[in-house]
């Protein structure tokens, strides 16, 4: 198994490519983002391991971190990120007005 995503949207969600850890095929990739209000994110993924680490920060200390295990699927809604696990977990990650990290349940 393995996180399904859209390269092209996380591409233009983030603004810049992901840095690769290690080889390419390791699918271990950090995306990064940060806005004009000092508020930053870095999502860390392992693609083939189905893990992700979601940091947000505000003047480089960190308000939300969280290691979600058995990620499915990350994809764009609406101009934010939803992470989706198979435990049920769901973390919606907003960019605009301002960075943010909303928890969601169904």
């Amino acid at each position: 198994m393995y996180i399904k995503y859209d390269e092209y949207d996380m591409l233009e969600l983030f603004n810049s490519e992901p840095i690769s850890i290690g080889s390419v095929d390791e699918g271990e990739l950090i995306y990064s983002y940060r806005d004009n209000q000092d508020f930053s994110v870095t999502l860390f993924m392992n693609v083939y391991a189905q893990l992700a680490e979601l940091t947000l920060s505000y003047k480089e200390n960190i308000v939300f971190n969280s290691n979600i295990r058995d990620v499915r699927a990350i994809e764009k809604v609406d101009g934010a990120l939803i992470i989706d696990s198979s435990d049920e977990k769901r973390i919606k990650l907003k960019f605009y007005p301002q960075v943010g990290v909303e928890l969601l349940n169904d």
